[in-house]
């Protein structure tokens, strides 16, 4: 009777919080999604000469071969003012993305000591990859305005809506790292599709050519309705507009929104149906 009455107050450590306290959980640890990827940016470039700028290097040659490629050689620079600007944007743009899935589908995988040591939101690990991502985006950001002002185009006040484009591309993001980090979790072999299935789907964003000529020329139907609702070639066209003031289509733009916020809710979700077996392993 005393064994009883000395448990009945005891919660189970795989009982699950609801929505509303994680998310407290994660606010009051919201320092945990700063200070892990600051701590991580400064340790991986600590030896290099050139810092933080070092990651520019692999999105520069990046751009140089698929300039020469499609600008000089496919001539898909036609109609396009400005295309090296043009072609910058969508190359950083689409390397965000791409880096972000992936550095969240290896963020369980790889701090496996971390989460059977403490008690966290282990959302938080995806989340601060995605931080991290962003952090060094500012960077390209900051090379993007000095391409804009160098090549005549000037700096116009659509960039006060920058802000707000990235929150949009972040939430796209951070959906995708979540459920690319539980599915990695259980299927180690996803880390290494993902770079794969995203060599793929650079070429249907926008990226090097404009897709909307590729569309027209090519595909009809189903299909390029498909090609045209990809959520990074809409995203790419507003990073495009707010540094070039190319057109964007106003129902496509909200559309690409609600499709973000549909992905981070189901990826929070899903990623937290299985947030008991992480580390276990």
């Amino acid at each position: 009777m005393d064994t009883a009455e000395d448990t009945s107050n005891l919660i189970s450590v795989n009982a699950s919080l609801s929505t509303r306290d994680y998310l407290i959980e994660m606010w009051n640890r919201r320092d945990f999604a700063i200070s892990v990827p600051l701590e991580q940016l400064r340790s991986a470039h600590k030896t290099t000469l050139l810092g933080n700028l070092w990651h520019l290097g692999n999105p520069l040659l990046t751009i140089a071969v698929f300039y020469f490629v499609f600008g000089t050689l496919l001539k898909s620079d036609r109609g396009i003012d400005n295309y090296l600007l043009w072609l910058t944007i969508g190359v950083f743009t689409f390397r965000l993305s791409s880096s972000a899935v992936l550095g969240g589908a290896t963020s369980i995988s790889a701090n496996k000591g971390l989460i059977r040591a403490i008690k966290f939101p282990r959302a938080l690990l995806p989340i601060s990859v995605v931080t991290s991502h962003v952090m060094t985006f500012g960077i390209e950001l900051s090379l993007l305005a000095a391409f804009t002002l160098t090549s005549g185009v000037g700096l116009s006040r659509r960039l006060l809506l920058l802000p707000a484009i990235i929150v949009l591309h972040t939430a796209f993001n951070l959906g995708g790292a979540l459920i690319a980090a539980r599915l990695n979790e259980a299927f180690r072999d996803i880390q290494q599709i993902i770079p794969f299935v995203f060599r793929l789907l650079q070429y249907v964003s926008g990226v090097m050519f404009p897709i909307q000529s590729f569309l027209g020329d090519g595909i009809h139907g189903p299909a390029a309705r498909v090609l045209s609702l990809n959520p990074i070639l809409r995203i790419i066209d507003l990073y495009r507009w707010a540094f070039l003031g190319t057109a964007v289509d106003v129902g496509e733009t909200l559309r690409v929104a609600g499709i973000s916020l549909a992905l981070l809710w189901f990826g929070f979700r899903y990623f937290r149906a299985a947030e008991w077996r992480y580390g276990r392993a």
